[in-house]
């Protein structure tokens, strides 16, 4: 029984993809370290299989569409983006991700521009596309993760792919061009319309944090103290906020936060059926909106 379990069990089988536009010692490096880690990774019953390949000098869209339609061809169960600036990742990271098991899912970074903002947003309006929130006005797009919910996996309407792990039997159920890129939006807005439309299970791991180009979780405000310094010294770049103003912001965006996070969790419970244990597969209620809700609409 035992050998026979094994031989069904499917042994899985990662390409991992990096969109390289430009060589750096950094990646170099930080990639040969990896590799030999995956090589030399020994542990009873673990097994998969991994391969590499590196897109040069090719639009991201482009090279990220070519690494898909070659993980199909070469039979694999999984694709691992990877960009050409993302340092020291290791293969506890990399089977954490495979651990996780989510149609897709991926490390956290923070962009390597100024304010670094946490690569991991959800929409306040989910009524909007996430490739319309460029050209929407005003500050209530998109909001990073909340503080407390920063641990383990969490569900999200937009993330980059810096070290991003894709089932590849999802792109069977997404249209082509899977990936593309134009002046409204990035490439990953676009992908992830695609991904919410279809109910696919979209993720980051925040046991899961990345070097984005020296930018890491354990810096990151330093990094941010430098900007504001820079920024400070170019007249003209700083719009300065009285005290009453930046407590009216801040009051503003806070309500509009709890409100986002509040609809994510009605959304979640809406239309959930109730069963009695005796009384078989009929449903005895469904879980309605909160009375609050209820009694603001009404006024």
């Amino acid at each position: 029984m035992a050998k026979r379990k094994e031989k069904d069990e499917q042994v899985p089988k990662i390409l991992i993809g990096v969109p390289i536009l430009a060589w750096t010692h950094e990646f170099a490096e930080s990639f040969l370290r990896f590799w030999t880690e995956l090589m030399t990774y020994s542990h009873k019953g673990r097994r998969f299989h991994v391969a590499y390949k590196f897109m040069y000098r090719m639009p991201v869209h482009m090279a990220e569409e070519r690494l898909v339609e070659l993980a199909i061809q070469s039979g694999c169960t999984h694709l691992l983006m990877m960009d050409d600036d993302i340092y020291d990742v290791n293969v506890g990271m990399f089977l954490k991700l495979l651990d996780d098991n989510k149609d897709i899912v991926g490390g956290v970074m923070h962009a390597s521009g100024f304010p670094h903002a946490m690569c991991a947003f959800r929409r306040y309006d989910t009524k909007q596309k996430v490739s319309d929130m460029p050209i929407l006005k005003g500050p209530a797009r998109l909001y990073e993760i909340p503080p407390e919910q920063r641990k383990g996996l969490q569900k999200v309407d937009l993330m980059a792919y810096p070290f991003t792990l894709f089932k590849v039997d999802i792109f069977k159920k997404l249209k082509k061009p899977w990936f593309k890129c134009d002046t409204q939006a990035p490439t990953d807005s676009w992908f992830s319309d695609s991904v919410l439309a279809a109910g696919l299970e979209y993720y980051v791991d925040f046991d899961v944090m990345v070097n984005h180009r020296g930018v890491t979780w354990k810096n990151v405000m330093l990094w941010r103290q430098l900007g504001q310094l820079k920024l400070s010294d170019d007249q003209g770049r700083v719009v300065v906020l009285t005290p009453v103003e930046m407590r009216r912001h801040e009051a503003f965006m806070s309500s509009k936060l709890a409100d986002a996070e509040r609809n994510i969790k009605s959304e979640l419970t809406r239309g959930i059926s109730f069963y009695e244990k005796k009384k078989g597969k009929n449903p005895i209620g469904k879980s309605v909106e909160s009375l609050g809700k209820r009694k603001n609409e009404r006024h």
